[in-house]
């Protein structure tokens, strides 16, 4: 009997040794996977990357997650958080100094230690839709409304919109400096108007159009491209409420309940982003080709009042291309 109870016994631990073993290898699989993941969206996004390694190190605190956060921080200009992320890896999970992520931590944190008197950037955007912002080489789809700390000598930073048009600035930094102001966006695209007027001369004079057309189709034009500025504020507004919820996920990481919290305001936001964004480009669209078709239909009046016409045949067509919204008119009278 008591070899049999000792036989039971072994056998359950070996059981629970092994389920121990199993459930650290599945850990230690979608650790690797969700690494892999991260390190792949940085090449297209830095910003989305550090919301990813954030996400790690809530289920996955350890050298190579802070390691990975601090490069993140590093390359997006914020060398203060950086330096607490490699500081982390150097004295919190008692590394040996020979082990490759020592070694690099100590690397990278000697690359920025005087990080602290590197002329700052205060970086504000307007980026289009499915538009991004190039900083030298580092992709963001948003803007911190913190400063930037740039290395000493030229910097390039640029804004790009989805059909390639893009606006570029380059500028030149010296430690202990004054931080300087940057603003990018992309200017908007001229209308364009294609305007034909056809006269054919006959024996009856064409009357003109009644003046309180045209001036209220202008008025109401410009009255809807005030409202689509309107909505190009409360984008603005939105966007920095995003990047206050997204600095809170970083603050409270480690902290579940307020980092969910936190990250459905910061996706909120972001939703108004986008939504007010297109209610802009949309109400602009529409409102400069209300105001385009009144100052053709001027301009046909003016010609009316000196021409004997029998028919008139007025083509106009607007092409507002921003956003790739395009609208025809055409009027016979």
């Amino acid at each position: 009997m008591r070899s049999l109870a000792s036989g039971i016994g072994l056998s359950l631990l070996l059981a629970a040794g092994l389920g121990s073993s199993l459930g650290f290898a599945q850990d230690r699989e979608e650790f690797k996977a969700r690494m892999a993941e991260a390190a792949s969206v940085m090449k297209t996004d830095v910003n989305e990357a550090l919301r990813l390694y954030l996400e790690i190190r809530t289920a996955f605190a350890g050298a190579e997650v802070d390691y990975s956060l601090g490069r993140a921080y590093q390359r997006l200009g914020q060398c203060e958080n950086a330096k607490f992320y490699y500081t982390q890896v150097m004295i919190a999970y008692e590394l040996a100094e020979t082990s490759t992520i020592y070694q690099r931590a100590v690397s990278a944190f000697d690359e920025i230690s005087s990080c602290e008197t590197w002329q700052k950037v205060n970086l504000k955007c307007e980026i289009p839709v499915d538009g991004y912002v190039m900083v030298d080489n580092e992709r963001l789809s948003s803007c911190w409304e913190r400063p930037f700390s740039m290395s000493d000598g030229e910097h390039t930073f640029k804004v790009v919109a989805p059909d390639g048009r893009e606006n570029v600035k380059t500028l030149s930094f010296q430690s202990g400096n004054a931080p300087q102001n940057l603003s990018l966006y992309i200017e908007p695209e001229k209308v364009e108007v294609d305007k034909t007027v056809e006269i054919e001369k006959q024996v009856e004079v064409r009357e003109r159009f009644h003046p309180g057309l045209y001036w209220g189709l202008i008025a109401g034009g410009v009255a809807v491209v005030g409202i689509g500025g309107i909505f190009g504020a409360l984008a603005n507004d939105a966007r920095v409420d995003e990047q206050k919820w997204a600095d809170y996920m970083g603050v409270y990481g480690t902290s579940p309940e307020k980092y969910n919290d936190y990250k459905k305001k910061r996706d909120s936001a972001h939703d108004d982003v986008k939504r007010n964004h297109a209610l802009m480009y949309s109400f602009i669209g529409v409102g400069a080709a209300v105001a385009a078709t009144g100052v053709a239909l001027a301009i046909v009046s003016a010609v009316s009042d000196k021409v004997a016409v029998e028919n008139n045949t007025v083509s106009t067509y607007v092409m507002p291309n921003r956003e790739g919204v395009s609208m025809g008119i055409r009027w016979q009278f």
